[in-house]
């Protein structure tokens, strides 16, 4: 029942059904109570502008994808502090940003909106060596005037590292099909149908929220038949070969 219930928020939310998508969520966080759940819960509620609802929920919560949700609900209320204290706790400085590029995005606007360039343009040429196609850090860094400091990213290191990215987004896709379609199969026998071809279902990440931090997308959203593999092999890597976007003296 709890698959089918996040099945149920998911859909919803890929067709802007959002309240919809709330109360089922509400549902499934009281029928199967976990953190994950809850997760689910403050995206639904990030999309349809409750950041005051995804904040108290998430409040004291510990994982990762939490904190980064949890973060997004301060910046959009202007709990720039607090929203820097989760995404990097002072008495755990070894503790990494959480959700990689976005994080180090997200920490990069809360440091330019406190006047403080230095660790801003760091945080998103941070955001810019885990993900060379995450242009929103970039342009942060032309505003801030340091845009010659994120040349480096888009050398042929840039390359390598999109077509790893592209490898792990296309085995974890292999791998989510695969789970969905004998899940699938197996509901569809407990319900006695007598169709026993099962439904292809996608599950779309929910952190991406509005436009903060950027509405990311990753290096694997890329489309068109240049960034298709050909017989199953890997992307031309010259697909990516593009030059700086810095302009030629």
């Amino acid at each position: 029942m709890e698959a089918i219930l996040i099945d149920c928020v998911n859909h919803s939310l890929r067709h802007f059904m959002h309240r919809n998508a709330i109360f089922m969520c509400e549902r499934l966080c009281a029928e199967f109570p976990s953190e994950t759940n809850l997760q689910l819960l403050a995206g639904c509620y990030l999309q349809n502008n409750q950041a005051y609802s995804a904040y108290h929920i998430l409040k004291g919560t510990q994982m990762a994808q939490s904190r980064y949700l949890f973060a997004i609900s301060c910046f959009q209320m202007d709990l720039l502090n607090e929203a820097e204290a989760v995404l990097c706790p002072t008495n755990e400085p070894g503790l990494e940003v959480p959700n990689g590029a976005p994080g180090h995005y997200l920490l990069g606007l809360i440091y330019r909106y406190t006047d403080r360039r230095k660790s801003a343009i760091h945080h998103f040429k941070q955001a810019l060596s885990i993900d060379p196609l995450f242009w929103a850090a970039y342009e942060e860094l032309c505003i801030l005037g340091a845009a010659e400091e994120a040349t480096a990213v888009f050398d042929e290191a840039a390359a390598f590292c999109i077509q790893k990215q592209y490898m792990n987004h296309a085995s974890a896709s292999q791998n989510l099909s695969t789970s969905n379609e004998d899940r699938n199969l197996v509901s569809a026998r407990n319900f006695g149908l007598e169709d026993g071809s099962p439904r292809q279902s996608k599950h779309p990440q929910v952190n991406n929220l509005r436009d903060i931090p950027g509405n990311y997308h990753g290096a694997t959203t890329l489309g068109g038949p240049a960034s298709q593999p050909s017989n199953g092999g890997l992307p031309n890597l010259s697909f990516y070969n593009t030059p700086s976007p810095m302009a030629t003296q």
